[in-house]
């Protein structure tokens, strides 16, 4: 089945489904330079979900049975943070991350069920990529939101470049704009 795409023609991917038959991935807008994520449906067809506020693409990997979607969204220097669109509003991940860690959360790989979600951070005091898990504190109060990094973190270009390559995604990098 052809879901269509955001007016590109080059790069338009499937990456997720649920069994709503809701599917997620990205594709490329009008003239090619760049992609957004998109939601599929039966019903309403492909929606683009955006990018966060500053960036200029983002890409779409996992979605639950409640149609939340995560994924990344990046700068134009491929800065990427991770986000959660839920309810029409991308949501940038670090804003919700309790206070006092020094991670940042770049990439949105999955989420379940519950609203938990895998992906990687990075921590700008050690240069370290670690996979994370986040869990909803459903407002039982653990923590009070607002990373002490929420505020987006430059990667050095050698540690974008590696992890371009690494996710193997061509030319988006995880949703990054086409190099000039």
């Amino acid at each position: 089945m052809d879901l269509g795409n955001l007016g590109g023609v080059i790069n338009n991917y499937a990456a997720g489904i649920n069994s709503r038959g809701e599917v997620i991935g990205s594709s490329d807008l009008a003239g090619n330079a760049t992609g957004h994520a998109f939601l599929w449906t039966k019903h309403k067809g492909m929606q683009d979900l955006g990018t966060l506020s500053g960036d200029v693409s983002s890409s779409a990997f996992g979605i639950n049975e409640e149609g939340q979607v995560v994924g990344v969204s990046c700068d134009a220097s491929g800065n990427c943070r991770a986000f959660l669109w839920q309810d029409g509003v991308m949501t940038d991940l670090n804003t919700l991350v309790c206070q006092g860690t020094s991670l940042y959360l770049t990439y949105g790989g999955d989420i379940n069920d519950r609203g938990e979600i895998a992906g990687e951070g990075y921590d700008p005091n050690t240069g370290d990529t670690p996979a994370f898990l986040a869990v909803p504190s459903h407002g039982r109060g653990h923590c009070k939101a607002g990373s002490s990094v929420a505020q987006k973190t430059i990667r050095p270009e050698n540690v974008r470049e590696q992890l371009r390559q690494r996710r193997g995604f061509g030319r988006f990098g995880a949703g990054l704009m086409r190099p000039q």
